[in-house]
Formats: C-alpha cells, sequence, structure tokens
C-alpha cells in the first residue's frame, strides 16, 4: 500500500516539474491520476504520456498542447474536451466518446480510434497518419487539412464530414458512409473507396488518381482518373 502511495507521488512530482504549465495544474493532475474524473479541469500542456486514464471522465477539459502519447485512453469520456495541439501518437482511444471535442492540429498518428465516437469533432490539420479509424463514427466533423495517409477505416459513418484541402492517399474506406462529405480539393490518391456511399458527395478539385470505386454509389460527376 505505501509502495503505491510513493509511487504515485513519485510520478505526480515528475509531472508538477516538467513545465511550468503543469506545475501550475499539478493538483488537478493528482485529482485525474487518483479519481479519473476531472470534468472541467485545466489541464493545459500536462505530461501524461504512458498514463492509464482509461474510462477517465474528461468532459470539457482542456488539454491543449498535452503530451498524451502511449497514453490508454480507452473508453474515455472525453466530450466537448478541447485538445487542440496535444500530442496523442499511439494513445489508445478505444470507443472514447469524444463528441464535439477540438482536436485541431493534434498528433494522432498511430492512435487506436477503433469504434470512437467523434461527431461533430474540430479535426482541422490534425495528424491521423496510419490511425485506426475502423468503425469510429465521424459524422459531421471538420476533417479540413486533416492528413489520413494509411489511416485504416471501414464500415464507419463519415457522413457530412468536411475534408476541405485534407489528404486520404492510400486509405482504406471500403464500404465507408460519405454521403454528402465535403472532399474539395482533398487528395483520394490510390484510395480504397469499394463499395462506399458518395452520394451527393462534393469532390471539386479532388485528386482522384488511382481511387478503386469499385461498387460506389458515386455523385453525379467526378473528377480525375478511376480505375
Amino acid at each position: 500500500m505505501k509502495f503505491g502511495i510513493l509511487t504515485t507521488t513519485g510520478v505526480l512530482i515528475a509531472i508538477a516539474f516538467a513545465s511550468p504549465a503543469s506545475a501550475e495544474n499539478a493538483a488537478q493532475v493528482k485529482q485525474l491520476l487518483e479519481t479519473k474524473n476531472c470534468r472541467g479541469c485545466d489541464l493545459t500542456g500536462s505530461q501524461l504520456s504512458g498514463m492509464d486514464l482509461s474510462g477517465s471522465d474528461l468532459t470539457g477539459a482542456n488539454l491543449t498542447g498535452a503530451n498524451l502519447s502511449g497514453a490508454n485512453l480507452n473508453e474515455a469520456r472525453l466530450n466537448q474536451a478541447n485538445l487542440k495541439a496535444a500530442k496523442l501518437p499511439g494513445a489508445s482511444l478505444i470507443a472514447a466518446k469524444m463528441h464535439g471535442a477540438n482536436l485541431e492540429g493534434a498528433d494522432l498518428s498511430r492512435a487506436n480510434l477503433s469504434l470512437a465516437g467523434l461527431v461533430i469533432a474540430s479535426l482541422k490539420n490534425t495528424n491521423l497518419t496510419s490511425a485506426n479509424l475502423i468503425g469510429a463514427n465521424l459524422e459531421s466533423a471538420d476533417l479540413a487539412g486533416a492528413n489520413l495517409r494509411n489511416a485504416r477505416q471501414s464500415v464507419a459513418n463519415l457522413s457530412n464530414v468536411s475534408l476541405r484541402g485534407g489528404s486520404l492517399v492510400g486509405i482504406d474506406v471500403m464500404g465507408v458512409n460519405l454521403r454528402d462529405a465535403n472532399l474539395t480539393g482533398a487528395n483520394l490518391t490510390g484510395a480504397n473507396l469499394g463499395g462506399s456511399d458518395l452520394t451527393g458527395a462534393n469532390l471539386k478539385n479532388a485528386n482522384m488518381a488511382n481511387v478503386d470505386l469499385k461498387n460506389a454509389a458515386l455523385p453525379g460527376t467526378l473528377p480525375g482518373i478511376l480505375r
């Protein structure tokens, strides 16, 4: 028991001295680690890499610039949370609830977002390279300028999503719902959209080179070269 207390104390001390930003909110970091309940907390710039935060309630929390690389956030509640410019490479967010969350400019490369809820989330200029988005719900999410290169996505909802100027190079989104999605200027080179629903999608100025659209439901006109 004493060993556990000492370990937690050591972690908190390390976090507190990691940076001026984390020193100011050490009490709230302590609350998060001890209770996994930190609704509306200010965790700006906190050093939480590799932490087990599974099931935590971080609804409305401010995690701007926080380091959560490799953290376990499975089934965490992050609705309306601010994760702008947060570092989440390799983080596990399986079935996490992130509806309405701000993830602008965040690094989610190699993150596991399978079954995550991201309805109306802002993912502008977010790095989702090689992320696992299988089963994720991104309905009406804003992915303008986002990089989804080699991300994995299937049987998911991307209806009404905005990917203006973003990149889907090499992504496998077979069977995905892209109905009414805004893909203006998006780079879809080599993407697998077989069996996907693109009804009503806006593909103006999109790069469709070598896109696989076998059995896909298509809008009236399509630019580029298809296969």
